[in-house]
């Protein structure tokens, strides 16, 4: 059987996507919530960066929600979501203090208001990646707009991947040389560590 392009593969998710139950969606929803928040690399991060999820991605909003409790109990952290520029396919990272920092922005996805503090130099940073699939490799297909996989290139934080189980493909995706793998991916069933030899690559570039 030939191989699937990224093209016929994100066609193929979507649909897997857009075909599960709305309950099972939700219920596995907060159970990656859950996991991220209780996890030690939740913990000992300083600033989050983390999109604000479409139909078709694993939900953040509750995880955005339970940031921004930590930080107004006291936490010493930054939550920090993206702001897309579609001339460039790039995005950049604002610091939001409350849901209502939010407004409706590119492929009516919310983003971060145009007054809010744009950040550019993360200390300690975790980076929350959404993707229609991951391998078990670490390497995601996104959506085919590339604004990740070019801020990827040059992000030296740890990398946390959130994918619906039925999404995590046993074999390997098809990549380009530039893509690079995450750390760390959650499911609905737990954490999976990425190996190694795959982080060690990325963190060189």
């Amino acid at each position: 059987m030939p191989r699937l392009t990224k093209q016929e593969l994100r066609k193929h998710f979507k649909a897997l996507r857009l075909a599960r139950d709305p309950e099972e969606k939700r219920s596995a929803d907060r159970a990656v919530c859950n996991a991220f928040i209780e996890s030690d690399v939740y913990k000992n991060s300083r600033d989050i960066l983390i999109y604000v999820s479409g139909d078709m991605e694993i939900g953040t909003i509750d995880i955005i929600e339970k940031i921004l409790g930590d930080i107004n109990g006291g936490a010493d952290k930054r939550l920090l979501c993206p702001r897309c520029v579609s001339e460039t396919n790039e995005m950049h990272f604002y610091r939001i203090n409350s849901l209502d920092d939010l407004e409706t922005g590119h492929f009516g996805i919310l983003e971060p208001a145009t007054e809010c503090q744009r950040i550019d130099d993360y200390t300690h940073a975790l980076c929350v990646v959404p993707a229609l699939s991951f391998d078990t490799k670490g390497y995601r297909l996104g959506f085919g707009k590339g604004f990740y996989d070019r801020f990827l290139t040059d992000f030296k934080g740890v990398t946390v991947g959130l994918c619906c189980e039925s999404c995590l493909t046993k074999g390997e995706l098809p990549r380009d040389e530039h893509d690079v793998s995450v750390d760390w991916i959650i499911t609905e069933k737990g954490w999976i560590k990425i190996p190694a030899d795959n982080i060690k690559e990325r963190k060189s570039k």
